[in-house]
């Protein structure tokens, strides 16, 4: 009887370390690519920013689109939507067409920041017009265009 139970323990150790060293790897994130720079100090729009594949800050992509964002700089970012309920909405620049002016959706990546090599996605379902900046740097703002 000990000697059963021992065995059954010693096939389940194996086989845990076995789907461990052989479970396949996590996909990395998928989505249209939209990268977050930053060349140093990011003290105004010229040296840090949001882009698309193209160099541009505006995105337009069809409903159902997943957008990732990636940090390639030395700062921490955010992704954060104009909309008055996120913080730093009111900051001067950060939202230049006003803090509601996009579709109401709310995406944040969060207030601690994403560092380098950081990604976000956010799927946008429903055609608007979405602005958003970044909520330590409020001159960085971008806009993704759903139709």
């Amino acid at each position: 009887m000990v000697l059963a139970a021992i065995i059954v323990v010693i096939l389940v150790v194996v086989g845990v370390g076995i789907y461990i060293l052989y479970k396949p790897p996590t996909p990395p994130p998928t989505g249209t690519p939209v990268t977050i720079w930053d060349n140093g100090p990011c003290s105004d729009g010229t040296t840090c920013g949001f882009k698309n594949s193209t160099g541009g800050s505006t995105l337009t992509v069809s409903a159902g689109t997943t957008v990732l964002w990636t940090n390639t700089g030395g700062l921490a970012h955010t992704v954060t939507a104009c909309l008055s309920t996120n913080p730093g909405y009111s900051t001067p620049g950060a939202c230049p067409n006003g803090p509601n002016s996009n579709t109401s959706v709310n995406f944040d990546s969060g207030t601690s920041g994403m560092t380098h090599g950081v990604t976000f996605s956010f799927t946008f379902n429903t055609a608007g017009t979405y602005d958003y900046y970044c909520y330590f740097h409020p001159w960085m703002h971008g806009v993704i265009v759903v139709r």
